[in-house]
C-alpha cells in the first residue's frame, strides 16, 4: 500500500488568500470608485495589490520544489 503525500496545508491556505485577492483586485465592482488599497501605486510605494503577483510566484517555485522531491524519494528507493 503505497501512502499518500502530505499536502502543506499553509500553503494551500495561502494559494486560496492569493487566488481570492487576484479576484478582488480584477473585479473591485465599481472602477471609478476603487478602494485605495486595491489600486497598483504610482511608482514610489506598495499597496496589497502591487504583491498578488510576486506571492504566487512565490507559490509555484515552493509548490515546484515539493513537487519535484517527491518525485527524486520515488525514484530511488529500492524495487
Amino acid at each position: 500500500m503505497e501512502l499518500k503525500p502530505q499536502r502543506l496545508l499553509s500553503l494551500d491556505f495561502f494559494r486560496g488568500l492569493t487566488v481570492a485577492t487576484m479576484i478582488l483586485v480584477n473585479n473591485p465592482g465599481s472602477w471609478g470608485h476603487i478602494y485605495a488599497p486595491l489600486e497598483h501605486a504610482e511608482w514610489n510605494g506598495c499597496t496589497p495589490t502591487d504583491l498578488v503577483f510576486p506571492f504566487f510566484l512565490f507559490i509555484v517555485g515552493v509548490s515546484i520544489a515539493y513537487a519535484m522531491g517527491s518525485k527524486k524519494t520515488r525514484s530511488i528507493k529500492p524495487q
